[in-house]
C-alpha cells in the first residue's frame, strides 16, 4: 500500500496524488478508500478543539477581579475629591458656620452632577429622534430596496 501527501512525487516526477486519481479512475475499490480518506480528513478539519471550561472560568473571575479593583479605584477617587472640595469649602471664610458650606458644597455638587447627566440625556434622545426623523419609514418605498435579481 502506498502513502502519500500532497507535496509526494514518485521517481518518474509525478504527482502521487494524481496517480492515486488514475488508479481509482480505473479501480473502484480505490476510489472507495480515496473517498473514505478525504471525507476523515475533512471531518477531523472541521472539528471545533475541545473547551478549556476551568481556564476559562478562571480568565473569567481574574478579569471580574481587575474589574472590580478598578470600580473600588475610581469610587475611592471620587469620594476622596468630594471630601477634599468639602474640606476646603469648610474653611473658607463666610459668614455661616463650615458646616452649612460643607453641606451646601455637597447638595450643590450633586445637583450639579444630575443637571448635567440630565442634559446629556436629553442631547442624546435629540441625536436620536433626528436620525429617525431623517429617514422615516413611511419614506421608504419598496423601490428604495434592491429586488433579489435584479441587475
Amino acid at each position: 500500500m502506498q502513502t502519500s501527501t500532497p507535496v509526494d512525487t514518485d521517481p518518474t516526477g509525478g504527482k502521487t496524488d494524481e496517480i492515486l486519481e488514475e488508479q481509482a479512475i480505473k479501480d473502484p475499490e480505490k476510489a472507495r478508500s480515496l473517498i473514505a480518506r478525504e471525507n476523515a480528513q475533512s471531518e477531523n478539519d472541521a472539528r471545533l478543539p475541545e473547551l478549556n471550561w476551568p481556564k476559562k472560568l478562571q480568565i473569567l473571575a481574574l478579569a471580574g477581579a481587575i474589574c472590580l479593583i478598578v470600580l473600588m479605584i475610581l469610587v475611592a477617587g471620587a469620594v476622596a475629591g468630594a471630601l477634599f472640595v468639602i474640606d476646603k469649602a469648610a474653611r473658607l471664610k463666610l459668614p455661616w458656620p463650615p458646616a452649612g458650606t460643607s453641606t451646601l458644597t455637597l447638595v450643590g455638587a450633586s445637583l450639579l452632577g444630575a443637571a448635567a447627566w440630565r442634559v446629556g440625556q436629553a442631547v442624546l434622545r435629540r441625536r436620536t429622534t433626528r436620525a429617525s426623523a431623517a429617514n422615516p419609514p413611511e419614506s421608504r418605498t419598496e423601490d428604495d430596496q434592491n429586488p433579489v435579481g435584479a441587475p
